[in-house]
């Protein structure tokens, strides 16, 4: 039932912060992280590319749900830490690949810059 529901969530902030502007960088809202928030062509691909993988988890998120929800029984409370194992899993593969597309852009932009 958590990754279902936080699924939902998922697929909600992804479509939020895929169909908002991603303006200029701001410390309010959107992907907010010392890489992505470094300069304005950063920001916008953080904001995009987020985006992107937070609508996809989130719909992985929603099909696995769905899938433990028919298929499995809550006996106890190692399931439910499994479930919660799950969504941080999924939290921090979106984070990892974001900064890393990032740092893969920064490196770019410098080396043209430098070179």
């Amino acid at each position: 039932m958590l990754i279902l529901i936080c699924g939902i969530g998922h697929l909600m902030g992804g479509l939020m912060l895929k169909l908002s502007d991603p303006g200029s960088t701001n410390r309010m809202a959107g992907y907010r992280t010392k890489r992505s928030m470094k300069n304005e062509a950063l920001w916008k691909f953080g904001q995009s590319y987020a985006a992107k993988l937070l609508v996809l988890m989130g719909v992985v998120n929603i099909i696995v749900g769905g899938m433990v929800l028919l298929f499995f029984h809550y006996d106890n409370e190692l399931f439910i830490f499994v479930e919660l194992v799950w969504v941080i899993a999924s939290l921090v593969l979106v984070y990892s690949l974001t900064e890393w597309k990032l740092k893969r852009l920064e490196e770019t932009m410098t080396s043209r810059r430098d070179g």
